[in-house]
């Protein structure tokens, strides 16, 4: 980790004016704990001088939603320069699906920075298929109320999780039935190696979690009379506030329901108003092919921080990859 981590040029938050040089600090644990709790792979040259390496681990909800193990393969760490960190990241992600399928899973998602090159290409060769792009956001909450306008009978209500589990079932359950249908840009309805409809309810299920409180901290509706109809869900992002020394939010889900669209835009600069749980952040992720929310976010002036390429494979009897 020592080794790699200070060459790695596509390092997340690198760009993050509060991480800034600091980014290796960031990852560290992170890699550090992949080594002892978590399996890693890492490619030498003949010297015995690492060239790169990848975290693995299991995605235990997935797993569970669609009934098959699951693997995930982190965003890669390597040397620069195609002409090594190529090759050995070639060998490392066909070995990555060797030893994923030897310990019994079936599909492996892989993430990569659009900008790297070298992992975008073997993941291919290693028979992975492009199922996504995503791209990341981040908005300062300052605390200034910018103006906007609701329509008439309509009014932002704020949540957090002492409020969450309180909300009726019922105010939020025409948004909980749209949510099973609503996002169709996500990476799993794009793979044609899991089930459609099972990919499709991933959404639904984070939906019903965060207005339960179980995957939410910070819940903003819109309310019509009473009836929820529209959210934007949030948590804390911990190892991320503390190495920013600010709180952020972040792994969020909103809808608006059909007959009541247009509402995002309030919902963020109301987030930006009341900054949750005293939160200067919010990150916001969109997948690229979803262009309202892109076109939201560049109207109010966040800050574009990266794009992510989701790759996937199946890796059992029913793999449709190439590689076979």
């Amino acid at each position: 980790m020592a080794t790699l981590l200070p060459l790695e040029p596509y390092l997340a938050y690198a760009n993050f004016p509060p991480i800034g040089g600091r980014a290796v600090d960031f990852h560290r644990p992170h890699w550090l704990a992949a080594s002892t709790a978590g399996a890693l792979l890492v490619a030498r040259d003949d010297g015995g001088r690492p060239l790169a390496a990848l975290r693995l681990s299991r995605r235990a909800f997935e797993s569970e939603h669609f009934g098959m193990a699951m693997a995930a393969i982190d965003t890669p760490i390597a040397v620069p320069g195609d002409e090594l960190r190529l090759p050995a990241l070639r060998a490392l992600y066909r070995a990555a699906c060797d030893v994923l399928r030897a310990d019994g899973y079936a599909h492996v998602s892989a993430v990569s920075s659009t900008q790297d090159r070298a992992a975008c290409w073997a993941l291919q060769e290693a028979g992975c298929f492009h199922v996504g792009t995503k791209i990341s956001w981040m908005a300062p909450l300052t605390g200034e109320r910018r103006p906007y306008t609701l329509p008439a009978g309509l009014h932002i209500e704020l949540h957090d999780r002492t409020t969450i589990p309180a909300l009726a079932r019922s105010s939020w359950r025409r948004l909980y039935e749209w949510s099973g249908r609503a996002f169709d840009r996500g990476p799993f309805v794009f793979d044609a190696g899991v089930p459609y409809e099972r990919a499709a309810a991933v959404y639904q299920v984070w939906t019903e979690k965060a207005f339960t409180g179980e995957w939410a901290e910070v819940l903003l509706v819109v309310r019509a009379g009473d009836e929820i109809v529209a959210f934007n869900a949030m948590q804390r992002l911990p190892e991320l506030s503390a190495a920013a020394g600010a709180v952020i939010l972040g792994r969020g889900i909103g809808a608006s329901l059909p007959d009541h669209q247009g509402l995002f835009t309030a919902l963020q600069l109301e987030c930006a108003a009341v900054r949750p749980l005293g939160s200067s952040y919010l990150e916001n992720e969109t997948q690229s092919a979803t262009v309202p929310s892109i076109n939201v976010f560049g109207k109010l002036g966040h800050r574009c921080l990266r794009s992510m390429a989701s790759f996937h494979r199946r890796l059992d009897a029913d793999a449709r990859s190439p590689a076979g």
